[in-house]
């Protein structure tokens, strides 16, 4: 799930075959053939999980010691001889004489066979040089001809910290899992896991975010109740800009969001699913609000629905409390996830532009030395002639099959601005203008290279005409 990690894992293969797999001293299986030396603990561990699969079957609970009384099939230990693991694991024949029922060993062969191969194992970024990669070998080796059992994804992560120091109880900074519940409840203690990082840097558990999370979700349930409960919403059936745009940008983030959490990216799918996704709605909110025009019922519903089961994994109790006061039937954890229509990318560019251009009006406006009262915007329908040049040059460059720009791009270009403009200063501005449409056609394709604007900007201007007075206090 992290190329870093992956780069590791092809690192420790290539010394591996160095690290010695048998030892004198320590804890160990003894080698069948020559009692004194212990087989590596490391090398001859790494296959437990298949264990698992049946241990319930053999041992039951607290029986560490392998009481066949205490087992839950009557199994002495003395009678798992290596043909019955071959039988269960290995699809090896029945074994002869055997004192387990057949019945027994058929229903550990099915359990084992229910559960693996192994989807996810989570660990420690320390284990990869040893444990991880052992494990790896090990499932090849013994299922040298079934490779459909092999392991087939590894999450790795770093150590914990604690506001970003690591935990001591010297410090007073050494947090126990029940005691974190209990300060901060479970769901604001796992918003604050899933926001401590993905990578292998060690994670940083943020009390402040705990915190922070406690007031977001309550604060969040009671704006959705009182909104959706409100008579004040539009229900017609007509939508306007910024009704498109809150719809498109639920359907943007879901998708994203998606992504996120099926690549055990949870800090990315909390930024997508939760922060940015109330980011949209407060943008919706106050657009509404200052253009006097009623929020649509069906647009915030669609809207909480989706951030409902978005944070779900992270904030289950929040959701299902959520879920219900929503009206859903069931549980929202069993709820299909949200389908996403497929992202207007023109709308999102029309969104952006709104949001940027307010951006820039209001620095100018802060920065002028006077109250401002007044203000004129002079809106163009086509790009100056520098910029259509690049546009053009552009074009010629990009390819649609592979829908990129060759590797060389940014060494290209500066050779064609030193042929074609001799102002050192709009070399800079072709630079960065050129760098900044690299970025648009990554986020809308080769649309974004028209020479013509692909969208009426000042039509997007003039429909939000109340909400940019009312920001600019005009």
């Amino acid at each position: 799930y992290d190329p870093k990690a992956l780069d590791n894992y092809k690192y420790v293969v290539s010394w591996l075959k160095e690290w010695a797999c048998t030892r004198q001293f320590g804890l160990g299986t003894f080698l069948p053939w020559d009692p004194v030396w212990v087989i590596e603990s490391l090398s001859d561990s790494t296959i437990y999980m298949a264990y698992y699969t049946i241990a319930h079957y053999l041992q039951g609970e607290d029986n560490l010691n392998g009481d066949s009384s205490k087992s839950p099939e009557k199994i002495d230990p003395k009678d798992l001889t290596p043909a019955v693991f071959d039988y269960i694991y290995r699809k090896g024949a029945l074994p002869e004489g055997c004192n387990i029922p057949v019945e027994s060993l058929d229903k550990m062969k099915n359990e084992f066979r229910y559960w693996y191969p192994m989807n996810l194992r989570v660990s420690a970024k320390d284990l990869i040089p040893n444990h991880l990669t052992m494990a790896l070998f090990n499932h090849a080796a013994i299922w040298d001809d079934e490779p459909g059992l092999w392991p087939r994804g590894y999450y790795t992560n770093g150590h914990v910290l604690v506001d970003a120091e690591k935990m001591s109880k010297s410090k007073g900074n050494f947090l126990m899992m029940n005691e974190t519940v209990e300060n901060y409840s479970a769901d604001a203690t796992r918003f604050a896991c899933a926001d401590a990082g993905d990578s292998l840097d060690d994670a940083n558990f943020s009390r402040e975010t705990a915190d922070n999370a406690i007031l977001s979700l309550i604060t969040e349930e009671t704006w959705i109740c009182e909104t959706l409960a409100s008579t004040d919403l539009r229900t017609d059936g007509e939508m306007n800009i910024m009704d498109k745009v809150l719809v498109n940008e639920t359907n943007r983030l879901i998708t994203a969001a998606t992504t996120a959490f099926s690549t055990m990216q949870f800090r990315e799918g909390l930024q997508k699913g939760w922060f940015e996704f109330l980011l949209a709605r407060s943008e919706y909110r106050s657009w509404c609000q200052d253009s006097e025009i009623p929020m649509h019922k069906e647009v915030v519903r669609k809207w909480a629905e989706a951030l409902v089961i978005l944070i779900c994994p992270v904030c289950p109790h929040w959701s299902e409390n959520m879920w219900g006061k929503l009206g859903k039937e069931g549980l929202a954890v069993r709820a299909p996830w949200p389908v996403a229509d497929e992202e207007d990318k023109m709308l999102t560019r029309q969104a952006d532009f709104l949001r940027s251009g307010l951006k820039k009006f209001r620095s100018q406006v802060g920065k002028a030395k006077k109250a401002v009262e007044k203000a004129s915007i002079l809106v163009a329908d086509t790009y100056p002639q520098w910029k259509i040049d690049i546009l053009l040059w552009m074009q010629q460059q990009y390819s649609e099959e592979t829908k990129s720009f060759p590797d060389t791009f940014m060494k290209d270009l500066k050779g064609w601005t030193g042929q074609n403009i001799s102002d050192k200063k709009m070399i800079k501005f072709a630079m960065q203008f050129a760098a900044f449409m690299k970025n648009e056609v990554g986020e809308v394709g080769s649309v974004a290279l028209d020479v013509h604007l692909p969208f009426d900007q000042q039509s997007v201007l003039e429909s939000s005409m109340k909400y940019i007075k009312a920001q600019l206090v005009l």
